[in-house]
Protein backbone atom coordinates (compact mmCIF):
# COMPACT_ATOMS: atom_id res chain seq x y z
CA UNK A 1 0.00 0.00 0.00
CA UNK A 2 2.47 2.57 0.73
CA UNK A 3 4.46 1.08 -2.52
CA UNK A 4 1.44 2.58 -4.73
CA UNK A 5 0.77 5.67 -2.59
CA UNK A 6 4.58 6.68 -3.18
CA UNK A 7 3.80 5.73 -6.62
CA UNK A 8 1.22 8.01 -7.62
CA UNK A 9 2.84 10.71 -5.44
CA UNK A 10 5.36 10.32 -8.28
CA UNK A 11 3.30 10.32 -10.83
CA UNK A 12 1.58 13.72 -9.99
CA UNK A 13 5.22 15.11 -9.24
CA UNK A 14 5.81 14.11 -13.13
CA UNK A 15 2.83 16.25 -14.50
CA UNK A 16 3.39 18.44 -12.29
CA UNK A 17 7.17 18.69 -14.18
CA UNK A 18 5.29 18.43 -17.19
CA UNK A 19 2.95 21.48 -16.13
CA UNK A 20 6.10 23.02 -15.82
CA UNK A 21 7.69 22.84 -19.16
CA UNK A 22 4.45 23.27 -21.10
CA UNK A 23 4.57 26.68 -19.24
CA UNK A 24 8.11 27.34 -20.57
CA UNK A 25 7.46 26.27 -23.77
CA UNK A 26 4.43 28.91 -24.13
CA UNK A 27 6.47 31.66 -22.18
CA UNK A 28 9.54 31.08 -24.79
CA UNK A 29 7.32 31.28 -28.00
CA UNK A 30 6.11 35.12 -27.12
CA UNK A 31 10.25 35.63 -25.93
CA UNK A 32 10.08 37.95 -29.41
CA UNK A 33 8.39 39.90 -26.90
CA UNK A 34 10.82 40.47 -24.03
CA UNK A 35 15.07 40.65 -24.08
CA UNK A 36 17.32 37.99 -23.92
CA UNK A 37 17.82 38.71 -19.90
CA UNK A 38 14.33 38.19 -19.06
CA UNK A 39 14.47 34.91 -21.18
CA UNK A 40 17.38 34.00 -19.21
CA UNK A 41 16.29 34.51 -15.74
CA UNK A 42 12.66 32.73 -16.97
CA UNK A 43 15.20 29.82 -18.06
CA UNK A 44 17.22 29.73 -14.68
CA UNK A 45 13.89 29.76 -12.48
CA UNK A 46 12.15 27.02 -14.92
CA UNK A 47 15.27 25.01 -14.56
CA UNK A 48 15.54 25.59 -10.74
CA UNK A 49 11.81 24.90 -10.19
CA UNK A 50 12.60 21.38 -11.56
CA UNK A 51 15.45 20.17 -9.65
CA UNK A 52 13.82 21.58 -6.53
CA UNK A 53 10.79 19.16 -7.47
CA UNK A 54 13.45 16.43 -9.30
CA UNK A 55 15.93 16.18 -6.32
CA UNK A 56 13.54 14.76 -3.73
CA UNK A 57 12.02 11.98 -6.80
CA UNK A 58 16.28 11.25 -7.22
CA UNK A 59 16.41 10.42 -3.09
CA UNK A 60 13.31 7.89 -3.64
CA UNK A 61 14.20 6.08 -6.24
CA UNK A 62 17.88 5.60 -5.13
CA UNK A 63 15.45 4.10 -1.78
CA UNK A 64 13.43 2.29 -4.02
CA UNK A 65 15.64 1.17 -5.39
CA UNK A 66 17.67 -0.22 -2.52
CA UNK A 67 14.49 -1.94 -1.24
CA UNK A 68 13.48 -4.15 -4.02
CA UNK A 69 14.21 -7.76 -4.21
CA UNK A 70 15.34 -10.23 -7.06
CA UNK A 71 11.46 -11.41 -7.76
CA UNK A 72 10.61 -7.52 -8.32
CA UNK A 73 13.09 -7.46 -11.32
CA UNK A 74 10.36 -5.63 -13.94
CA UNK A 75 9.86 -2.92 -11.38
CA UNK A 76 13.59 -2.71 -10.86
CA UNK A 77 13.97 -1.72 -14.47
CA UNK A 78 11.56 0.41 -14.50
CA UNK A 79 13.38 2.53 -11.65
CA UNK A 80 16.43 1.89 -13.82
CA UNK A 81 14.97 3.56 -16.49
CA UNK A 82 13.69 6.44 -14.78
CA UNK A 83 16.76 7.08 -12.62
CA UNK A 84 18.89 7.03 -15.79
CA UNK A 85 16.70 9.78 -17.77
CA UNK A 86 17.14 11.96 -13.93
CA UNK A 87 20.98 11.83 -14.43
CA UNK A 88 20.85 12.80 -18.22
CA UNK A 89 19.13 15.90 -17.28
CA UNK A 90 21.64 16.17 -14.36
CA UNK A 91 24.52 16.18 -16.67
CA UNK A 92 22.23 18.35 -19.33
CA UNK A 93 21.98 21.16 -16.90
CA UNK A 94 25.62 20.89 -14.94
CA UNK A 95 24.13 19.29 -12.11
CA UNK A 96 26.75 17.66 -9.58
CA UNK A 97 25.93 14.94 -6.63
CA UNK A 98 27.65 15.46 -3.31
CA UNK A 99 28.16 12.59 -2.25
CA UNK A 100 31.67 11.44 -1.39
CA UNK A 101 32.87 9.84 1.78
CA UNK A 102 36.26 10.00 3.60
CA UNK A 103 37.11 13.49 2.27
CA UNK A 104 37.44 16.44 4.04
CA UNK A 105 34.40 17.93 5.67
CA UNK A 106 33.64 21.21 3.85
CA UNK A 107 30.87 23.76 5.78
CA UNK A 108 30.10 25.40 2.46
CA UNK A 109 28.45 22.39 0.53
CA UNK A 110 28.39 20.11 3.92
CA UNK A 111 25.45 19.76 6.58
CA UNK A 112 27.63 17.89 9.27
CA UNK A 113 24.24 15.91 11.50
CA UNK A 114 26.33 13.20 13.08
CA UNK A 115 29.95 12.78 14.80
CA UNK A 116 31.25 8.93 15.03
CA UNK A 117 34.36 9.41 17.85
CA UNK A 118 37.78 8.42 15.88
CA UNK A 119 41.33 10.00 16.63
CA UNK A 120 43.14 9.82 13.74
CA UNK A 121 40.32 10.13 11.03
CA UNK A 122 39.42 14.10 12.58
CA UNK A 123 37.27 16.22 10.04
CA UNK A 124 36.53 13.35 7.75
CA UNK A 125 33.33 12.36 6.18
CA UNK A 126 32.61 8.66 7.29
CA UNK A 127 28.85 8.59 5.89
CA UNK A 128 26.38 10.60 3.70
CA UNK A 129 22.86 10.47 4.58
CA UNK A 130 21.57 12.35 1.90
CA UNK A 131 23.46 13.35 -0.93
CA UNK A 132 23.68 17.37 -1.34
CA UNK A 133 23.89 18.96 -5.00
CA UNK A 134 25.18 22.04 -7.13
CA UNK A 135 24.51 23.75 -10.21
CA UNK A 136 26.52 25.66 -12.13
CA UNK A 137 29.13 25.59 -8.83
CA UNK A 138 26.38 27.46 -6.87
CA UNK A 139 24.30 24.83 -3.65
CA UNK A 140 20.86 23.64 -4.24
CA UNK A 141 21.19 21.33 -1.32
CA UNK A 142 24.37 20.50 1.06
CA UNK A 143 24.81 17.10 2.00
CA UNK A 144 23.63 15.65 5.16
CA UNK A 145 27.19 13.69 6.53
CA UNK A 146 28.69 11.71 9.60
CA UNK A 147 32.13 12.92 10.45
CA UNK A 148 34.83 11.36 12.64
CA UNK A 149 35.54 13.42 15.30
Amino acid sequence: MEKEFSLIRFLERITYLEEKFFFFITSSKKINKYNSEEFNILKETLINDILIELIPITDTLEMFSKSFNSNQNNEIEILVLIFKLIKKFFLKFNIKQISKTEIFFNPEIHEAIGIYPQNNKKNIIKTILQTGYTRNGCLIRPALVVIYN
